[in-house]
């Protein structure tokens, strides 16, 4: 990664920080600010040390924050004192060149879903996104993107059935019954199903669920570039859970 982009990373580690110190209303010791920021950002590991120099950078800044001892313990924990911020409010966080060239990248990756409801959701957020930020911002986010390169999925595999991901997943979430007329190389078969989940294999989308007429038959799982025709039915069900791990594939 440019070292550009590690420093929006560490923007964005900090003022979680100080976005998550202002919210607290007691004192918070590493693990738990720790554990608080990585929820956030995602990260898989973060030091105490790099907590303590980014708390100490939040102080030099003229951030009041305090280092009290946790009542009954040994241990400290980080405070924001609300009384020496009255008045004062946080900056809005602004959009960073690393979140704009995250998204850009995972856009590309979700190419596959181009002409569904789900490429209309990308493609509205990414206009949301890119509304009123300054043309040099969106330069450098370009400049950015020229790193990497997403070799290209198939693209638009879906786009013969636009609204078919958004009746499956109505389906799934009604607890809805589903007749469901598919093709593949064997030729043409119907199922009656119990829709449980969209699982994404990239560039597959399948359908998993379970048969309505037998408990006992394995998961049924479909390419849903094989489905035709979709029939949403009066019957209701009461979901069983299915393991990923275990379904063909894996």
């Amino acid at each position: 990664m440019p070292r550009n982009l590690a420093r929006y990373e560490q923007f964005l580690r900090i003022y979680a920080l100080l976005d998550i110190l202002s919210a607290a209303r007691q004192p918070l010791d590493d693990q738990a600010l720790i554990g608080l920021i990585k929820e956030r950002l995602g990260f898989s590991q973060l030091s105490p040390r790099t907590l303590h120099r980014d708390c100490d950078f939040l102080v030099a800044c003229g951030y009041p924050i305090d280092r009290p001892q946790l009542s009954g313990d040994r241990r400290h924990g980080w405070l924001l004192e609300k009384e020496a911020m009255a008045g004062r409010q946080l900056p809005g966080e602004p959009l960073t060149i690393l979140e704009l060239v995250a998204f850009n990248l995972a856009r590309d990756v979700l190419r596959t879903f181009q002409g569904t409801v789900l490429w209309t959701g990308i493609e509205s957020l990414r206009s949301k996104l890119e509304t009123g930020l300054p043309v040099g911002l969106l330069a450098q986010v370009a400049e950015a993107r020229r790193v990497f390169h997403v070799e290209p999925l198939e693209t638009a595999k879906y786009a013969s059935h636009p609204r078919l991901l958004a009746a499956l997943s109505t389906a799934i979430t009604d607890c809805r019954e589903i007749e469901v007329e598919s093709r593949d190389h064997n030729g043409a078969a119907r199922h009656r199903i119990q829709p449980v989940m969209l699982m994404i294999r990239l560039p597959q989308v399948q359908l998993v669920g379970w048969s309505a007429h037998s408990g006992d038959d394995p998961p049924v799982v479909l390419d849903i570039a094989e489905i035709e025709k979709v029939t949403t039915l009066d019957s209701t069900f009461t979901p069983r859970p299915v393991d990923p791990a275990i379904l063909p594939g894996r």
